[in-house]
Protein backbone atom coordinates (compact mmCIF):
# COMPACT_ATOMS: atom_id res chain seq x y z
CA UNK A 1 0.00 0.00 0.00
CA UNK A 2 1.20 3.53 -0.67
CA UNK A 3 2.17 5.67 2.28
CA UNK A 4 -0.50 8.21 1.30
CA UNK A 5 -3.28 5.63 1.41
CA UNK A 6 -4.99 3.54 -1.23
CA UNK A 7 -5.58 4.80 -4.77
CA UNK A 8 -9.18 5.74 -5.61
CA UNK A 9 -11.37 2.75 -6.44
CA UNK A 10 -12.31 4.23 -9.83
CA UNK A 11 -8.63 4.49 -10.77
CA UNK A 12 -7.99 0.88 -9.67
CA UNK A 13 -10.95 -0.35 -11.72
CA UNK A 14 -9.74 1.56 -14.78
CA UNK A 15 -6.26 0.03 -14.47
CA UNK A 16 -7.77 -3.45 -14.04
CA UNK A 17 -9.91 -2.90 -17.14
CA UNK A 18 -6.84 -1.86 -19.13
CA UNK A 19 -4.86 -4.88 -17.92
CA UNK A 20 -7.73 -7.11 -19.03
CA UNK A 21 -7.70 -5.49 -22.46
CA UNK A 22 -3.94 -6.03 -22.73
CA UNK A 23 -4.35 -9.74 -21.99
CA UNK A 24 -6.62 -10.02 -25.01
CA UNK A 25 -4.23 -8.15 -27.32
CA UNK A 26 -1.85 -11.10 -27.60
CA UNK A 27 -1.98 -13.77 -30.24
CA UNK A 28 -5.45 -14.24 -31.65
CA UNK A 29 -4.92 -17.89 -32.61
CA UNK A 30 -5.64 -20.75 -30.25
CA UNK A 31 -2.42 -22.37 -29.05
CA UNK A 32 -1.98 -26.05 -29.98
CA UNK A 33 -1.98 -27.25 -26.36
CA UNK A 34 -5.56 -26.00 -25.90
CA UNK A 35 -6.90 -28.41 -28.50
CA UNK A 36 -4.69 -31.36 -27.57
CA UNK A 37 -5.30 -31.37 -23.81
CA UNK A 38 -8.43 -31.29 -21.75
CA UNK A 39 -7.16 -29.53 -18.64
CA UNK A 40 -9.09 -27.39 -16.18
CA UNK A 41 -7.74 -24.26 -14.55
CA UNK A 42 -7.04 -26.21 -11.34
CA UNK A 43 -5.12 -28.85 -13.27
CA UNK A 44 -3.06 -26.16 -14.99
CA UNK A 45 -2.35 -24.60 -11.58
CA UNK A 46 -1.04 -27.98 -10.47
CA UNK A 47 1.31 -28.15 -13.48
CA UNK A 48 2.67 -24.66 -12.88
CA UNK A 49 3.08 -25.25 -9.15
CA UNK A 50 5.12 -28.37 -9.82
CA UNK A 51 7.08 -26.61 -12.56
CA UNK A 52 8.15 -23.88 -10.15
CA UNK A 53 8.50 -25.91 -6.94
CA UNK A 54 9.64 -29.31 -8.16
CA UNK A 55 8.48 -32.61 -6.61
CA UNK A 56 5.97 -31.85 -3.89
CA UNK A 57 4.08 -33.84 -1.26
CA UNK A 58 0.37 -34.38 -1.75
CA UNK A 59 -0.38 -32.48 1.47
CA UNK A 60 1.59 -29.45 0.21
CA UNK A 61 -0.23 -29.63 -3.14
CA UNK A 62 -3.58 -29.62 -1.33
CA UNK A 63 -2.44 -26.53 0.55
CA UNK A 64 -1.35 -24.75 -2.67
CA UNK A 65 -4.61 -25.62 -4.39
CA UNK A 66 -6.64 -24.54 -1.36
CA UNK A 67 -8.31 -27.94 -1.40
CA UNK A 68 -8.82 -30.99 0.77
CA UNK A 69 -6.53 -33.97 0.34
CA UNK A 70 -9.35 -35.83 -1.42
CA UNK A 71 -9.86 -33.01 -3.91
CA UNK A 72 -6.12 -32.62 -4.52
CA UNK A 73 -5.84 -36.38 -5.06
CA UNK A 74 -8.64 -36.21 -7.64
CA UNK A 75 -6.92 -33.35 -9.48
CA UNK A 76 -3.61 -35.23 -9.49
CA UNK A 77 -5.28 -38.47 -10.69
CA UNK A 78 -6.88 -36.70 -13.65
CA UNK A 79 -3.61 -35.02 -14.65
CA UNK A 80 -1.78 -38.31 -14.11
CA UNK A 81 -4.12 -39.96 -16.64
CA UNK A 82 -2.86 -37.44 -19.20
CA UNK A 83 0.68 -38.63 -18.47
CA UNK A 84 1.71 -35.19 -17.19
CA UNK A 85 2.52 -36.06 -13.55
CA UNK A 86 3.45 -39.13 -11.52
CA UNK A 87 3.10 -39.92 -7.83
CA UNK A 88 5.87 -41.72 -6.00
CA UNK A 89 6.63 -42.61 -2.40
CA UNK A 90 9.38 -40.44 -0.94
CA UNK A 91 12.63 -42.39 -0.55
CA UNK A 92 13.26 -40.87 2.89
CA UNK A 93 9.78 -41.53 4.27
CA UNK A 94 7.62 -44.10 2.47
CA UNK A 95 4.48 -42.66 4.12
CA UNK A 96 4.90 -39.45 2.10
CA UNK A 97 3.67 -39.46 -1.49
CA UNK A 98 5.25 -36.89 -3.76
CA UNK A 99 3.97 -35.67 -7.09
CA UNK A 100 6.27 -34.53 -9.89
CA UNK A 101 6.02 -33.56 -13.53
CA UNK A 102 6.82 -36.12 -16.18
CA UNK A 103 8.91 -35.08 -19.18
CA UNK A 104 5.64 -34.60 -21.08
CA UNK A 105 4.21 -32.45 -18.27
CA UNK A 106 7.37 -30.33 -18.07
CA UNK A 107 7.33 -29.86 -21.84
CA UNK A 108 3.67 -28.78 -21.79
CA UNK A 109 4.26 -26.29 -18.94
CA UNK A 110 7.26 -24.88 -20.83
CA UNK A 111 5.19 -24.62 -24.03
CA UNK A 112 2.45 -22.71 -22.22
CA UNK A 113 5.03 -20.42 -20.59
CA UNK A 114 6.61 -19.80 -23.99
CA UNK A 115 3.25 -18.97 -25.53
CA UNK A 116 2.47 -16.50 -22.74
CA UNK A 117 5.92 -14.89 -22.99
CA UNK A 118 5.61 -14.53 -26.78
CA UNK A 119 2.21 -12.88 -26.40
CA UNK A 120 3.59 -10.43 -23.83
CA UNK A 121 6.60 -9.66 -26.08
CA UNK A 122 4.20 -8.72 -28.89
CA UNK A 123 2.31 -6.34 -26.62
CA UNK A 124 5.43 -4.85 -25.01
CA UNK A 125 6.99 -4.29 -28.44
CA UNK A 126 4.46 -1.48 -28.86
CA UNK A 127 6.44 0.58 -26.33
CA UNK A 128 9.63 2.50 -26.96
CA UNK A 129 12.72 2.20 -24.76
CA UNK A 130 11.70 5.04 -22.43
CA UNK A 131 8.17 3.68 -22.00
CA UNK A 132 9.53 0.21 -21.25
CA UNK A 133 11.81 1.72 -18.61
CA UNK A 134 8.81 3.50 -17.03
CA UNK A 135 6.78 0.29 -17.03
CA UNK A 136 9.68 -1.64 -15.54
CA UNK A 137 10.01 0.96 -12.78
CA UNK A 138 6.33 0.66 -11.88
CA UNK A 139 6.38 -3.16 -11.99
CA UNK A 140 9.47 -3.17 -9.76
CA UNK A 141 7.62 -0.97 -7.26
CA UNK A 142 4.69 -3.39 -7.25
CA UNK A 143 7.00 -6.36 -6.65
CA UNK A 144 8.91 -4.61 -3.86
CA UNK A 145 5.75 -3.43 -2.09
CA UNK A 146 4.17 -6.86 -2.43
CA UNK A 147 7.17 -8.38 -0.68
CA UNK A 148 6.94 -5.77 2.08
CA UNK A 149 3.19 -6.31 2.56
CA UNK A 150 2.34 -9.92 1.64
CA UNK A 151 -1.38 -10.56 1.36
Amino acid sequence: MRSGGEPPLVQLETVLKHLGEIVHLGRPEIPPWVTTTDLTFGQLRLLFSLQHQGPTSMSQLAHWLGATMATATGVVERVERHGLVVREHCADDRRVVECRLTETGAALAAEIDGFRADAMRQVLALLDESELADLDRVLTLIIERSKENPA
